[in-house]
């Protein structure tokens, strides 16, 4: 798959990413800038084109899901969901704590969540997720400085933090 992104803005300047993890690398970097426009063309493999443009206050939001949307494989029909683990082990390198992660980031950027709120957000996406692995991940993204969290053990929430705007997923320049 090859993905173009065209940027106006603070980050003017254009990007192409290649290969099966460039929807989650360009998805990452969208979600780590801010832009007053983008347009992004993809390519897959099937020679299939996508194209739009996105501008506005909610852009980044609205450029993720046509990303995800235009890049997921059409085997995987609406009517028989596969899990994030068996997604993961024949498209995609990620991990789930990286996945939820990345999820959160395009979801929830600046905003408080519950657990309860990712678990059934992630549900209507991925697949089933048991609320306790949502919980234990966003704890230990807590304890690693990603997310700041409020509230006692029974109303509990999350953000990210300010200080860590960008995930620990690296975009080299080998992917151009």
């Amino acid at each position: 798959m090859k993905i173009r992104l065209e940027i106006e803005g603070k980050n003017e300047g254009s990007l192409t990413y290649k290969g099966p993890d460039s929807a989650e690398l360009a998805v990452t970097y969208l979600n780590s800038i801010e832009a007053d426009e983008v347009q992004i063309s993809i390519v897959k493999e099937d020679g299939t084109k996508a194209f739009a443009e996105f501008s506005g206050e909610f852009w980044s939001m609205s450029a993720t899901k046509f990303i995800l949307s235009a890049s997921r494989d059409r085997s995987a029909a609406p009517e028989n969901p596969v899990s994030p683990e068996i997604e993961s082990q024949h498209h995609e390198p990620l991990t789930l704590k990286e996945r939820l992660e990345m999820f959160l980031r395009f979801e929830y950027p600046r905003v408080w969540f519950t657990s309860l709120d990712v678990k059934r957000h992630y549900e209507s996406v991925y697949g089933k997720i048991n609320l306790s692995t949502v919980s234990t991940y966003l704890a230990r993204m807590h304890r690693d400085n990603i997310l700041e969290r409020r509230g006692n053990h029974n109303q509990r929430e999350y953000r990210f933090s300010d200080e860590n705007p960008v995930m620990n997923i690296t975009c080299g320049s080998t992917k151009s």
